[in-house]
């Protein structure tokens, strides 16, 4: 497969919210990489360093936010738009993830030709930087709204479960958690609003600057799959089911929420990769009871376990840090390189089944030409 240069842009969609920081989205796209000017970093200029330092500090001290921020990676800052009809992948960052938590995996589908869309969402980021400066850093009350003695009490079950039928029952209660559900709910209808703001020309030309829109229009917007990382795994499972413009999704080791797709067959090919803390006493993942019939298989879903991976070895942390830090961080034993390959090849493949070929960057600057 041929390979892009790759783009980063940073944008806000209007009309998703009442402060600055809602609407923000970061993106990849296939470019003209300039050969002059050296790759962005990956929490790009001081501003961007102090917030997510600020935002990351319940899991990062400020020495290992500040070198993680130091990274350089592939992507080059607003640069020119290569290739056109290019897929869409709409990405979803975890419950206290960020927007470019998931960059090697996003740059990845870019090099290859595909337009990427991550979204910040309000009051579940760890950290929003928007485009004019302004910021949002979410609270220690907002990162612990999710937990209460109802999900206490059913996730103890589900742990401690000795059998089949106790695995099953706490999963249902699980998914009838209070809290889990508003939290779903709200991201459900979060990510239709962005899929309604940037799905239609006229509604994308009008509540984006038009150097946004002009990456925007280079997408087939004909094939759209929906992307996340933890519960934003799970909301782009769920959306995709439900919304008619999502033709596949991807779950990256995110806990299924809601019951809709428990015991149901998903509407679109889905992609699900677990780790090993998914992995339930009986030996079945967690997620085995969700997106297909008890009746028969569809298909649809392609289930990998990586055994060795730890949740959040699925995101651009399984390369960070050594020895005690990894264990800290929940990253297994597996290696970075060998995690950051696997992931991105699987859905690379999965996605090219799923939407169809991308085109070739040759063929691309000939018929634009």
């Amino acid at each position: 497969m041929a390979l892009y240069g790759i783009g980063v842009r940073d944008a806000v969609v209007l009309g998703l919210g009442p402060r600055s920081t809602d609407g923000v989205i970061r993106m990849w796209y296939p470019a003209h990489a300039p050969s002059t000017l050296a790759p962005r970093r990956y929490f790009d200029g001081p501003d961007e360093q102090q917030i997510m330092t600020d935002g990351l500090a319940w899991l990062l001290s400020a020495r290992g936010a500040r070198a993680l921020g130091r990274w350089r990676t592939r992507g080059h800052s607003n640069a020119q738009p290569a290739g056109e009809r290019l897929p869409v992948v709409f990405f979803s960052h975890g419950f206290t993830g960020f927007v470019g938590q998931n960059t090697h995996l996003c740059e990845r589908l870019a090099a290859a030709g595909y337009l990427v869309i991550s979204i910040a969402y309000p009051e579940a980021a760890a950290s929003i930087c928007a485009p004019d400066g302004s910021s949002h850093v979410m609270s220690a009350a907002q990162r612990h709204r999710l937990v209460g003695d109802q999900f206490a009490r059913a996730m103890v079950r589900l742990l401690r479960a000795r059998s089949i039928d106790a695995e099953n029952q706490a999963i249902s209660e699980v998914t009838a958690v209070d809290t889990l559900a508003r939290e779903n709910d709200g991201w459900s209808a979060y990510l239709a609003a962005m899929l309604d703001a940037l799905v239609p020309v006229d509604q994308r030309r009008a509540r984006v600057d038009a150097a946004t829109a002009a990456i925007l229009d280079a997408g087939d917007w004909s094939r759209v799959a929906l992307m996340g990382m933890s519960f934003g795994g799970s909301t782009s499972a769920n959306v995709a089911h439900l919304d008619e413009r999502a033709r596949a999704a991807i779950n990256l080791d995110g806990m299924q929420q809601g019951a809709m797709l428990l015991g149901q067959d998903i509407r679109v090919p889905l992609l699900v990769m677990s780790s090993a803390g998914s992995v339930l006493p009986s030996g079945r993942v967690v997620n085995d009871l969700h997106y297909e019939s008890r009746r028969a298989a569809t298909g649809r879903v392609q289930r990998v376990l990586v055994a060795d991976a730890g949740h959040y070895a699925f995101s651009d942390l399984v390369a960070f840090g050594a020895g005690r830090t990894r264990g800290l961080l929940d990253l297994g034993t597996v290696d970075p390189e060998r995690m950051l390959t696997v992931v991105a090849d699987t859905v690379t493949a999965f996605l090219v089944d799923a939407l169809g070929p991308v085109g070739d960057p040759e063929t691309d600057e000939t018929e634009a030409s």
